[in-house]
């Protein structure tokens, strides 16, 4: 068989791009073709650009005209549609119909249902829009870059689009990462055919696995807010519990000035390959402290595939991934308090029994085998 991925990238490599990259791996080492029509945000650097890319929001013609003459070229069975904002524009699905082509599309984000895509304001999980066809919250607030003016682009495309029922007509298959996900749709004004909708979680690749653990609290991702990594830091000092932090973002300088202040914190930057995987594999458990509603749990499903439970709020994806006292911990989100005891109850656990249930998870839910068989499947059911 052969795909065409379609994927618009982000200028930091979030998880998107990760699935995207590794979905590629796994379907050629099946024996399929992969062809990838990738565009980039880092080429969004200047303000006539900026402009021209908002403005085209709804529907480029210059994207869609490149597209065609792409999938023209290469002959795909079937196209597969990561992300296709801000650059790409739904035009894509456009392109696909017009030249009878079946189109698959990964929701990695709430993008079609909020104009930042991430259903988060002001520091805590917002609905606001999820049944506002016209998205009028999101102008009054400016949810799209911090900006009234700005946040009526997307809000128009996608009422423009609901209105045109894109999303129903125009795509034979939605793929949902989570049970949750499906749910938020399910109650936002977007209608998808009941057939249209399967869910598929994402995978990660199996690097191997430890048991037997070192003395420490891992947390890996983006340093920000809304990822919680203040609360894991501050929850960590009261436990007193060796932390280690992997990742980047904006809370960089001040993720580094807690390190410098307390000598059980240890910030190790960025981390890939071999490095991150010895993080992973040796650390007694993992914390995931975000806020948003998250369409999935990546470092989850990574940790667990290390053999190594997970610390996680009761709250939307993490808390249907993580099983309180099985695979991991829960504790009540943005409480520093509560993730302290978590933090402190994880000693008193039958660790050894959570590192397999971990694995066991890991092996019966996410692994590579099991996810190019799922988007086989997938892919047969649109041809």
């Amino acid at each position: 068989m052969h795909i065409v991925q379609i994927h618009n990238r982000y200028k930091d490599i979030g998880g998107e791009d990760i699935v995207v990259s590794r979905e590629k791996l796994i379907l050629e080492a099946a024996g399929h073709k992969v062809s990838q029509y990738i565009v980039n945000n880092n080429n969004i650097n200047t303000l006539s650009r900026k402009l021209k890319t908002a403005l085209s929001l709804p529907y480029s013609v210059s994207q869609k005209k490149l597209i065609k003459t792409f999938l023209k070229e290469t002959l795909p069975d079937v196209v597969h549609v990561h992300n296709f904002l801000p650059i790409i524009t739904p035009s894509v699905f456009y392109a696909c119909k017009e030249l009878h082509i079946p189109v698959v599309v990964t929701l990695h984000n709430y993008r079609i249902l909020c104009s930042n895509g991430l259903l988060f304001r002001d520091g805590k999980p917002c609905e606001d829009c999820i049944t506002s066809k016209w998205g009028i919250p999101a102008i009054k607030h400016g949810c799209y870059q911090e900006s009234k003016v700005a946040t009526v682009f997307p809000v128009l495309s996608n009422a423009l689009h609901e209105y045109l029922h894109t999303w129903s007509s125009y795509i034979d298959k939605v793929i949902l990462l989570s049970e949750f996900s499906k749910n938020i749709f399910k109650k936002s004004h977007i209608t998808f055919r009941e057939q249209q909708v399967v869910i598929k979680p994402n995978f990660t690749e199996d690097r191997g696995y430890l048991y037997d653990k070192e003395n420490y609290i891992l947390f890996v991702g983006r340093l920000s807010d809304e990822k919680g990594i203040v609360n894991v830091i501050e929850a960590c000092i009261k436990a007193n519990k060796r932390l280690k932090i992997a990742g980047t973002g904006p809370l960089y300088e001040v993720v580094e000035n807690y390190s410098h202040i307390n000598n059980n914190i240890e910030f190790v930057g960025n981390q890939d390959g071999e490095e991150l995987s010895s993080l992973y594999k040796n650390a007694q458990a993992l914390i995931t402290a975000s806020k948003m509603y998250e369409t999935f749990g990546l470092v989850i499903i990574e940790s667990f595939s290390f053999g190594t439970p997970v610390i996680a709020p009761s709250f939307g994806n993490a808390g249907q991934l993580v099983e309180h006292e099985g695979n991991g911990l829960h504790y009540t989100l943005d409480n520093v308090d509560d993730l302290a005891k978590a933090i402190l109850k994880l000693d008193y656990q039958d660790q050894e029994t959570m590192r397999k249930n971990a694995r066991n998870t890991f092996l019966k839910n996410y692994t590579a085998q099991d996810n190019v068989s799922k988007l086989e499947e997938i892919y047969q059911s649109v041809l």
